[in-house]
């Protein structure tokens, strides 16, 4: 069986362009090439379909009737593909990429988007994710992230809350081993220091992988979890966890990044005022 050779696309773009304005010097301005570079173009497509696609009456060029054909074609191909372009760029003004930390998806921000929801007329979709951002890669508009980690100083960054942590464990809980997480290996010392409680006695320890994980175990009443307050709060409010010592900033804040200002997208920016109101 004889291989069909590709279409040369490029061809066909320039072949549209000569067709719609008539002109080769037109198409050329156009496309920012030669007249030349255009000529050249259109020899190889008239090549490839072994047909001519132009006529030349005097001064003008004419569509042949296969020229008629392509030009038809590619009129039809090209409306096409403006129109899915628009469709596509119509659901991208409608949602909102979100990148944000795990266990702060988890617990704070996925059990609150349908108040959002309610009030904005676009979707919010979120991606669970921590640390350095990849917004071109990654398909994402905004990333929030607490600060022990450095961003790039090209990232535009606006602070929602400071971060506060305390102890936290099941009512009535005697028996206390500290719920450790490598996602927050300091995070028993740091407390400690900041509570000034550096003389409580537990008894051993256990270590999860994930900070949502030791917050688990602190609920299923394995022991002590030292948490974020946005992480627990709905525990907190059920009586399912308590806080003996109360919260504590420990100096690290939440921040709403974005690689372009937030002025320039009103989605982000009714996100990031959601986000203070809430996030307090």
């Amino acid at each position: 069986m004889e291989q069909i050779k590709a279409l040369p696309l490029n061809a066909v773009k320039f072949f549209y362009f000569v067709a719609e304005s008539g002109s080769l010097s037109a198409a050329a301005e156009q496309l920012h090439v030669t007249h030349g570079a255009v000529s050249k173009q259109l020899k190889i497509l008239e090549r490839h379909l072994g047909v001519p696609l132009f006529l030349k009456q005097g001064r003008n060029l004419v569509l042949s009737n296969s020229g008629t054909i392509l030009y038809q074609c590619c009129r039809e191909s090209f409306a096409g593909l403006e129109s899915a372009v628009q469709r596509m760029q119509h659901r991208r003004r409608q949602e909102l990429v979100i990148s944000c930390e795990p266990t702060l998806a988890m617990k704070w921000l996925i059990p609150r988007i349908s108040r959002f929801q309610q009030q904005y007329d676009f979707n919010p979709v979120i991606l669970a994710a921590g640390g350095a951002v990849d917004f071109q890669r990654q398909g994402i508009d905004v990333a929030i992230r607490r600060n022990d980690f450095r961003w790039s100083p090209q990232l535009y960054a606006e602070k929602i809350s400071e971060e506060q942590i305390g102890l936290v464990q099941r009512p009535q809980l005697t028996q206390l081993k500290k719920l450790h997480t490598h996602t927050r290996e300091q995070a028993w010392q740091n407390w400690l220091q900041v509570s000034g409680l550096e003389n409580c006695r537990y008894q051993g320890d256990i270590y999860f992988e994930h900070f949502y994980l030791s917050i688990q175990a602190a609920i299923a009443g394995m022991g002590a979890a030292i948490a974020s307050r946005f992480m627990v709060h709905d525990e907190i409010e059920q009586g399912i966890l308590q806080a003996p010592h109360g919260f504590i900033a420990d100096g690290s804040a939440y921040y709403l990044l974005s690689q372009t200002a937030f002025a320039t997208c009103s989605n982000k920016t009714a996100f990031l005022h959601w986000l203070k109101k809430e996030m307090v």
